[in-house]
């Protein structure tokens, strides 16, 4: 049975994954040494184990889950969009409209 009605965030085979946040570095859980999740999943009030073989985020001593991570918004399916394009300002004011008066280095000859 399929749940048709909530979205997933599975990713679909082949997508790209991206990471938003310089700084962070990616890494697989290897052993049986616990380590944990810095983040807790919704509706848990504890900190969950990464699992051996798993695929985690990790910068300084904070460790995130792939899942974490992408509620935290550090990585995400699609790429960041280009950022907007510098406005244009519209320079031609009526006469008188500024306090200040503008006017040129140059000699006038």
């Amino acid at each position: 049975m399929t749940d048709t009605g909530s979205e997933s965030s599975v990713p679909a085979r082949g997508q790209r994954l991206y990471l938003h946040e310089p700084g962070w570095q990616i890494a697989q859980k290897h052993g049986s040494v616990r380590e944990f999740c810095y983040m807790m999943a919704p509706g848990q009030d504890y900190y969950h184990r990464l699992l051996d073989g798993e695929i985690y985020l990790f910068s300084n001593e904070e460790r995130l889950c792939v899942a974490c991570a992408e509620r935290r918004g550090l990585i995400s399916y699609e790429p960041k969009g280009l950022q907007e394009g510098l406005r244009t300002v519209d320079r031609a004011a009526p006469e008188g409209a500024s306090e200040f008066e503008v006017r040129s280095n140059s000699p006038e000859f």
